[in-house]
């Protein structure tokens, strides 16, 4: 798993992510300068590329960017942590991230805004060896490989609840890279991930899935936990252009998910240091459901929203949860 970031200094010099943002290629074809297709830069989430992508790498490579005449190119920060501040500072126009990420911008007063839902519900919580049932009623004394991230630091006072138990009743291992390694090893009980990605590092190379406890059944809210994201100015200052992306990304998950092989060869064709085919088909192949809910693809709610910053508030990271709008607008969705 790619750990679920926290901006700790999301008001840190502009001019400093800018400089950050000048060292990144963006790795994609751009129309030649006949086509005067709009230009839009997208800056990712992680360092590297990986299924997530997949939306992105179709429209560039089956033309669904092409066709509404934008020229997309894809930059990734330098850090896991710097998503928001690139935004912030002007030099991305639209950005992916983690959607605890955008809650702690608001509170922070950054002017970014959630402009549509990668993902719809919640689809982390504990992992365990395959064969081996997860029983909360058991997780006293258990050890949970966790990260230092937001996402952890909410998630795990909620299973804890849920189980009857208190923090000081298990036995939090942080994890500096992925957990399930540390899993499938015996150096933890229980893994705190999402399923996309603790499934495609299991089921590649042992056949097998990890034995699974997600959203509500581990006590946590289904909440959503990825989201594209613009500047506030910048969506304000090009409206059409805003809405004429997220049509076109929302037509590439459509295709994506159910073309999934050529989504992947997309991918891996564009950005070869996404990982191996297996990893990003499982990869890809759980994280399809995920995108579509009861009314399309990237629509948003208060409920959704307001349900987010109050998981952050009960685990004590943010004071207070402000009124849906500082986080979110359905205002560029395709109609």
């Amino acid at each position: 798993m790619k750990p679920l970031r926290t901006v700790a200094r999301l008001l840190a010099s502009t001019a400093a992510a800018g400089m950050m943002m000048l060292a990144l290629a963006p790795v994609a074809p751009t129309a030649s300068a006949a086509d005067m297709a709009t230009k839009v830069r997208f800056v990712f989430d992680w360092a590297t590329a990986d299924f997530e992508l997949i939306p992105l790498a179709v429209g560039q490579a089956e033309g669904f960017y092409k066709d509404a005449n934008l020229d997309v190119s894809v930059a990734f920060p330098p850090d896991s942590s710097t998503t928001a501040r690139v935004l912030a500072s002007g030099s991305a126009d639209i950005g992916f991230d983690a959607t605890t990420d955008l809650i702690f911008a608001a509170q922070q007063g950054v002017p970014i805004i959630s402009i549509g839902l990668f993902s719809q519900s919640n689809n982390c919580g504990l992992f365990g060896r395959p064969g081996e049932p997860i029983d909360l009623s058991t997780l006293k004394g258990k050890s949970i490989g966790v990260f230092t991230d937001s996402w952890s630091k909410m998630m795990i006072p909620y299973i804890v609840k849920k189980a009857g138990l208190t923090q000081d009743d298990v036995k939090l291992i942080i994890a500096t890279d992925d957990n399930i390694p540390m899993l499938l090893t015996k150096k933890i009980d229980l893994a705190l991930n999402c399923s996309n990605y603790a499934i495609s590092d299991v089921r590649p190379t042992l056949k097998v899935d990890p034995s699974i406890l997600i959203g509500p059944a581990a006590g946590v809210p289904d909440i959503p936990v990825w989201t594209y994201t613009a500047s506030k100015s910048y969506a304000a200052a090009h409206p059409d252009v805003v809405k004429a992306w997220l049509a076109a990304t929302a037509k590439a998950m459509d295709w994506a998910s159910t073309h999934q092989d050529q989504a992947v060869a997309d991918l891996l064709k564009l950005y070869p240091s996404a990982g191996s085919k297996d990893y990003n088909s499982v990869g890809w192949a759980v994280t399809v459901p995920l995108m579509k809910g009861p009314t399309g693809y990237m629509t948003q709610t208060d409920a959704q929203w307001t349900g987010i910053a109050q998981a952050l508030a009960f685990s004590g990271q943010i004071p207070k949860v402000l009124p849906p709008s500082a986080y979110y607008t359905n205002d560029y969705l395709p109609k």
